[in-house]
């Protein structure tokens, strides 16, 4: 029986590094250390013609002589090896195969033919790359990656319900670096390189209906196959799972380096916006965003409108938020109900009850005020999204963070904060108890706009079924 692309690369039964080094330190010595150090279930092969154990594995002279079916193979040959090295294992009935080397079609009209050739090469076997920097899936402890991001992790890596893969490798470990930093993991991952064969938007669709995941994000650098883009995007917002999509190529100078890097073709910009838009799917512009959305969607928290309440101990800083508020399409207004009278009774006379609602530096003294603001605000018929903008405090932050920690635990209304400046540890104390938390109130603001984008499309779709 066939496994399918998701089986191959993610919950491998049997990996094979192809050239393996004997030392871990170096690129071709990566991958085994890492299914090793992370604890891969499967069975581990090498190859290496002039040793006949490779740290601590069984090496064999050739891919031929490797017992049983091989799954995955990690080729880690230098570049004028790999198309030989593809040929063998394709022909030793290897289901799929990573190629890390570059010199193909990203450096242009040279290296064009080289990779038309590769693809050749690997018949009926898929092939991820070349120019990549591998996959890896938690679930299975498969580490097929030479990526540095986890030289420091001890078998240990923060694990989410999400799935990201990248046509770069860079974008990809940044950003997965840059999710961790807010609290964030991914159980799969994969960067697809020169896309010869396999692509972003193949991988992505094979995870659509994986049961642990929760949350798609992508990083593409070309539209190949726009009908395979649209059916991604259906099928994800079929399942009511979010996708989230970065795409380089925007503008005139982005589309050359596009082609620089992967050879890849921008393709049609608007119409990729589109697409997504008509299927409640995301766009990002950064990584960090990307990050951001991940941070926000992960939750699983929805709004039911577009109306925003802002808490906050700084005017000018509440304003600063409304303004970014209201450029995303959110709805900053006044609560018209008498929750607001309640609000005024807890706020000092130079306080302010409109909204953005100004507790004023009075809540350091007292975080009564903020819990019991917090409380009123949770419950409000006119909210359907908080948004808490706080800066520095680190001496008094425990006492705050005890109150909205405790305000969050209490709505299933998305709830932001935004705690910049300090020593950034009250916002790693907040993100630790799940709580989203930015060091700038745009970037809280902007993900909430997101938020609200796909429950708004959402509701006019299925009203118009």
């Amino acid at each position: 029986m066939t496994r399918s692309l998701a089986d191959l690369l993610f919950r491998p039964r049997s990996v094979l590094v192809y050239g393996a080094s004997s030392d871990p330190e170096k690129l071709s010595g990566r991958p085994l250390d890492y299914l090793k150090k992370f604890g891969f279930g499967g069975t581990i092969h090498a190859v290496n013609p002039r040793r006949s154990q490779v740290q601590g594995v069984r090496a064999y002279a050739d891919v031929a002589d490797v017992p049983g079916p091989v799954d995955l193979a990690v080729i880690v040959v230098p570049a004028d090896s790999v198309i030989d090295a593809v040929r063998r294992c394709a022909a030793a009935g290897v289901g799929a195969a990573i190629v890390f080397a570059s010199g193909f079609a990203e450096i242009g009209e040279a290296g064009e033919p080289l990779q038309d050739e590769l693809r050749a090469a690997a018949g009926e076997m898929r092939l991820v790359g070349p120019n990549c920097l591998g996959t890896f899936s938690l679930g299975s402890r498969a580490f097929a990656t030479f990526s540095t991001a986890f030289d420091d992790a001890e078998g240990e890596v923060p694990e989410s319900p999400i799935a990201l893969v990248t046509q770069s490798g860079a974008v990809g470990t940044f950003t997965f670096t840059t999710m961790n930093a807010l609290g964030l993991g991914v159980r799969y991952f994969a960067n697809t390189g020169n896309e010869c064969d396999v692509g972003v938007v193949e991988v992505l669709r094979s995870l659509v209906d994986a049961p642990d995941v929760d949350v798609l994000l992508g990083h593409l650098e070309g539209i190949r196959d726009p009908a395979a883009i649209e059916e991604l995007a259906r099928a994800a917002a079929a399942a009511d799972k979010p996708l989230v999509l970065l795409k380089a190529g925007r503008t005139a100078a982005g589309a050359r380096a596009v082609a620089a890097h992967t050879g890849s073709v921008a393709g049609d910009d608007a119409w990729f916006s589109a697409v997504l838009a008509e299927h409640s799917a995301h766009r990002v512009r950064s990584m960090e965003e990307l990050a951001d959305t991940a941070l926000a969607l992960v939750s699983g928290r929805r709004p039911h409108g577009p109306r925003l309440t802002v808490v906050t101990q700084s005017g000018g800083a509440g304003a600063l938020a409304s303004d970014a508020a209201v450029d995303r399409g959110l709805v900053v207004e006044s609560w018209a109900g008498s929750d607001r009278e309640k609000v005024a009774a807890l706020l000092p006379y130079f306080g302010s009850t409109a909204n953005p609602i100004d507790c004023t530096g009075a809540l350091i003294n007292d975080t009564a005020i903020l819990e019991r603001t917090l409380d009123v605000v949770c419950n409000n018929d006119e909210t359907d999204a908080v948004l808490v903008v706080l800066g520095n405090c680190d001496r008094s932050a425990g006492p705050m963070i005890a109150a909205i920690v405790g305000a969050y635990k209490t709505t299933t209304k998305p709830f932001h904060v935004s705690w910049t400046g300090g020593s950034g540890q009250p916002r790693r104390d907040l993100l630790a108890a799940g709580v989203p938390t930015y060091a700038d109130p745009e970037r809280a603001v902007r993900t909430l706009g997101h938020l609200v984008d796909r429950s708004l499309r959402r509701t006019v779709s299925a009203a118009g079924t």
